[in-house]
């Protein structure tokens, strides 16, 4: 078995900003910018808010936490994302899910400009990566895609997998990971199979794969048995189990010795995503500077 871990990777893409940094605050004379939109301070994603913070502080990163305040209501939140996205000192934005009921919908998404969306949220975004025809078109187009599918990529590319003609199951199928996750590794030239909840005899998929990815939030329900030989897996997971530890969708210690390769939780796409964020920041930096010229 191969451990497939991230922390590596990600001190690589993010030990790699440095300079780049230097010359946009030298280039628009202030630091990059990021603004974080977060309703909810005891969410799920509460705890990555703070690492995404404690990264850009490091780095020499402007990072404002900002709650728009759910009684205000919706309208308003669409006022404040526009003038979010016209401030000039403002470089990026990435929006914390969940939102307040009834805030996730085509409307919001409609109106979250992709300039400034690092996190690929956006329609404009969502649009540009699935009319992509190749990765060469996601990598290098004027957008940005969803960090944590974009995560799983660069790990399948950092280990040299060739996914070419394979056979993957990507399981769940989220606006955020499953679905652009299936998309850009298709454009690789894999075959995936998209599974979820009403996927039937998905065992079956999974023991016929030469790749599982899981992205679904239940702890630990991948076993060994569901496996077929020889096959990689990436899990996208991130939960809390019965004792208060961080685990992932996989039972790593019953897979561990199945698997040809694995990725840990935590440890694994995590640290990657965090990185791919940063760098999305650096990059909507970059662009804001090149046309402030």
């Amino acid at each position: 078995m191969k451990l497939l871990e991230g922390k590596t990777l990600s001190n690589e893409i993010l030990n790699s900003l440095s300079e780049r940094i230097e010359k946009v605050k030298n280039g628009i004379k202030r630091p990059p910018s990021l603004s974080i939109i977060n309703y909810f301070d005891d969410s799920p994603s509460a705890v990555y808010v703070k690492r995404k913070i404690k990264v850009c502080d490091r780095l020499g990163i402007k990072t404002d936490l900002i709650n728009p305040g759910e009684d205000k209501g919706y309208s308003y939140f669409l006022e404040f994302l526009k003038g979010v996205q016209e401030d000039s000192s403002i470089d990026a934005i990435m929006i914390e899910r969940p939102l307040p009921s009834g805030y996730e919908n085509i409307k919001t998404w409609d109106a979250f400009g992709a300039r400034k969306d690092v996190d690929g949220l956006s329609s404009l975004s969502m649009g540009k990566l699935f009319i992509a025809k190749n990765m060469d078109e996601i990598e290098n187009g004027d957008f940005f895609v969803p960090c944590t599918a974009l995560a799983v990529i660069k790990i399948i590319k950092k280990y040299s997998i060739n996914i070419e003609g394979a056979n993957i199951a990507v399981a769940g199928r989220s606006s955020i990971v499953g679905r652009p996750l299936a998309h850009m590794l298709t454009s690789m030239d894999a075959t995936v199979s998209l599974c979820h909840s009403k996927t039937k005899d998905i065992v079956s998929i999974f023991e016929n794969s030469d790749m599982i990815i899981s992205a679904v939030g239940k702890a630990r329900w991948i076993k060994a048995d569901m496996l077929g030989e020889n096959c990689a897996v990436i899990d996208v997971g991130t939960n809390i189990d019965e004792n208060g530890r961080m685990c992932g969708d996989v039972d790593f210690e019953n897979v561990k010795d199945k698997a040809r390769c694995i990725t840990p939780v935590p440890g694994g796409v995590g640290p990657v995503t965090l990185a791919c964020l940063i760098e999305n920041v650096v990059k909507a930096a970059e662009r804001n500077m090149e046309e402030s010229r």
